[in-house]
């Protein structure tokens, strides 16, 4: 695969040739997620502290989504979908941070967490209803002299089968890059301004600075809808595969 992560300020990372940039922010993710979850544990009380409340909040509107797709098995899942949406929500937002850079910029490691869901609801779906799970790529049973059309019905699931994974891990990456990429472009616009002698340029400085904001807001937007839109086909996969009234 490769890397394409964007690093919305002028930060230098010397890291070694074997750790990529996308791979150490997603550790830092990882590591600020540990401590939070540490603080939010320890300190569990009644009534909740803002870490503990955060988390709960969080917790409350993933399994409640989970149970109104899946149903009463959505228990079982409930630790990967928690995973999921903490993790790729802190590693969209981490990106507004000048000096850092979002982990799901980089197509390496959307697609793997796509990959790692298409395999993991394809495996619940052969543990759950057996091999009969394959029989959805057939299709519904028609005459003998309909073959044709249900050789091209075949081929159409297989294709939508496999194409699964790439949508997913495409549309995450495309959303948050872009985002990073508008974010480098603002800060690098401001430094040439301000770094600029013409009085023009001066004055131009603030349109950068006033659309800041904004485009921080829209960041915020983006990260919250995509780390959402990946729950929900995540979710909704999962239901798909373990659902034997569709097999």
């Amino acid at each position: 695969m490769f890397s394409m992560a964007v690093v919305p300020e002028a930060v230098e990372y010397h890291l070694p040739h074997t750790i990529t940039l996308p791979l150490f922010m997603a550790w830092i993710v990882w590591g600020i997620l540990i401590v939070l979850s540490i603080i939010a544990v320890r300190k569990a009380a009644i009534v909740p502290n803002i870490v503990q409340s955060a988390f709960e909040s969080v917790f409350s509107f993933v399994f409640g989504l989970a149970d109104d797709i899946i149903g009463p098995q959505a228990k079982r899942y409930y630790p990967l979908f928690a995973c999921l949406f903490v993790f790729i929500l802190a590693s969209n937002l981490i990106g507004l941070i000048p000096g850092f850079t979002s982990p799901t910029s980089d197509p390496n490691l959307t697609f793997g967490l796509a990959i790692m869901v298409f395999l993991y609801y394809n495996i619940e779906g052969v543990r759950k209803n057996g091999w009969k799970y394959l029989k959805h790529f057939v299709g519904p049973p028609l005459p003998w002299y309909l073959f044709p059309v249900s050789f091209l019905l075949i081929i159409i699931e297989i294709v939508t089968f496999f194409v699964k994974p790439f949508s997913m891990g495409l549309r995450l990456f495309c959303n948050i890059f872009s985002k990073e990429l508008f974010l480098a472009i603002l800060a690098m616009l401001l430094l040439q301004f301000m770094n600029s002698s013409e009085i023009i340029q001066k004055i131009l400085t603030i349109v950068p600075f006033v659309l800041r904001p904004f485009i921080l807001l829209l960041g915020v937007i983006v990260g919250i809808i995509q780390a959402f839109v990946f729950l929900v086909l995540s979710i909704s996969y999962i239901a798909g595969a373990i659902s034997t009234s569709e097999h």
